[in-house]
């Protein structure tokens, strides 16, 4: 019941980054530090092994990281650094998190040509200090929600009610 619990929080959590990113251009640390903790409570009631948890957190401490030396240089915002490690402690040190990252990288990409053609016809959304914005929790967001319809247990009971 706990770890559906978790789920459904995730689910909300990724909406609520989307939506805060899209209308402030910011991702609040309480979305961060509760993806977080919402994750590693989910991995601890999970019946995982030792070593499982242990890879769980080499990957938020991974991607923490490498945020932090994203944000350093620039590339990437520092909510969107935080954020991509809490839902890393979610998926673990494995080939989910390649994916989960490739996908991030790709809606990324199609979310800035989308800003890019948005601004030709509202030339102020994301403008600040001269320099455009861009809400990649959107892209984060959407990559954590294929995580989840692909992983999550409530996910799979859905599919399975819905004959997917």
């Amino acid at each position: 019941m706990l770890l559906a619990t978790c789920e459904i929080l995730l689910f909300g959590l990724l909406i609520a980054g989307a939506v805060c990113d899209v209308w402030q251009f910011r991702l609040p640390n309480w979305l961060t530090i509760a993806t977080a903790l919402v994750g590693m409570t989910a991995v601890l009631v999970s019946g995982l092994a030792i070593i499982d948890i242990a890879l769980h957190l080499a990957a938020g401490a991974v991607l923490l990281g490498v945020g932090i030396l994203a944000f350093r240089f620039r590339m990437l915002g520092g909510g969107d650094a935080k954020w991509l490690a809490g839902l890393a402690l979610w998926i673990g040190l494995n080939l989910e998190l390649v994916r989960f990252l490739m996908l991030t990288t790709l809606l990324g990409g199609l979310l800035a040509i989308g800003i890019l053609i948005l601004a030709r016809f509202r030339p102020a959304y994301g403008l600040q200090d001269g320099k455009r914005h861009l809400p990649y929790g959107i892209a984060i967001a959407l990559a954590g929600l294929d995580f989840w319809f692909q992983h999550s247990y409530l996910a799979t009971n859905l599919r399975a009610i819905w004959g997917i």
